[in-house]
């Protein structure tokens, strides 16, 4: 659907944890900014900064989430062989 700008946008449904999305609902409001633009910003951030993802394997059946490596801890990679 084309805007005024003629740019276009795509709907997209993702799922929250309810207290992920409260907290992110939170911070886009304390920014001053729509809560899609805030998801559309940290996407782009993300992409512009390339920085590795890390995802640990746990234990417990918690949600998994990608976190960012501990300071001065370099990021871990399966090896290749590992299953998945």
């Amino acid at each position: 659907m084309p805007t005024e700008k003629g740019r276009t946008f795509v709907t997209q449904s993702i799922s929250f944890h309810p207290d992920l999305l409260g907290q992110a609902k939170q911070r886009a409001e304390r920014l001053g900014l729509p809560f899609s633009t805030y998801v559309q910003k940290c996407i782009e951030k993300d992409l512009a900064a390339r920085d590795p993802i890390v995802f640990d394997e746990r234990t417990s059946p918690e949600l998994l989430v990608a976190e960012d490596p501990a300071p001065g801890e370099k990021p871990r990679r399966r090896p290749a062989s590992s299953p998945r």
